[in-house]
């Protein structure tokens, strides 16, 4: 924002997020935003070109950030030997699961925002491009245990798309419902556990 005034750039900022956590995206003013900055509307726009660079100021970094953090660790994952990756599943169970709740967590008026009060659209896109990291994943695994002669009868895109989709739903619910942190950590490791439990089923892995 170069030179200028960083406490009126904070200001609006605060302001804006209180604004869309209570009326939304589409409801939200910036007059409104505005007044409780006490600052003009066109002293807004000297800092942000609009309503959707506001919001996004508010959100995209933190947002970004989880994206990249969740691509890095199936990546690393991925690069593992076949044969050790199946005994590494439960370690990203047990470790990552809850490491990506408490992300959450630790932002969660951001995540509130992205999730609950963006623009239409918004959190279905954001939610596409975790499940396209979640199912890439997928297939990487998939190849790396058919090296090894074991087989996923029955395992089609269609399938694999709905399963990660639908574990990006379930944090969607625990925002939205203002799930406690603890609670939120516990059904997300239970969910997750099915799931383990599932491709070991389905691959007939021995961990």
């Amino acid at each position: 924002m170069g030179g200028r005034d960083n406490s009126t750039a904070a200001a609006i900022l605060e302001a804006g997020k209180k604004e869309f956590l209570t009326y939304g995206y589409e409801k939200a003013s910036l007059r409104r935003i505005a007044k409780e900055a006490s600052v003009t509307t066109g002293a807004i726009y000297g800092y942000f070109p609009g309503k959707k660079a506001l919001f996004d100021a508010l959100t995209a970094d933190t947002a970004e950030e989880l994206l990249a953090m969740y691509d890095k660790v199936h990546k690393e994952f991925a690069s593992l030997p076949p044969g050790l990756q199946p005994a590494r599943l439960n370690e990203i169970t047990e470790q990552y699961i809850p490491w990506m709740v408490n992300y959450i967590y630790d932002h969660f008026e951001v995540f509130k925002l992205l999730l609950c009060c963006s623009a239409p659209g918004v959190r279905e896109r954001y939610f596409d491009r975790l499940a396209a990291v979640e199912e890439q994943s997928c297939w990487d695994f998939i190849n790396a245990m058919e090296s090894l002669g074991h087989t996923a009868a029955g395992m089609s895109s269609t399938l694999i798309h709905i399963l990660c989709r639908s574990f990006f739903q379930q944090l969607h619910e625990f925002v939205s419902h203002d799930l406690p942190r603890e609670q939120a950590v516990s059904c997300s490791l239970i969910l997750s556990r099915f799931q383990h439990a599932g491709w070991v089923r389905i691959m007939g892995l021995d961990v």
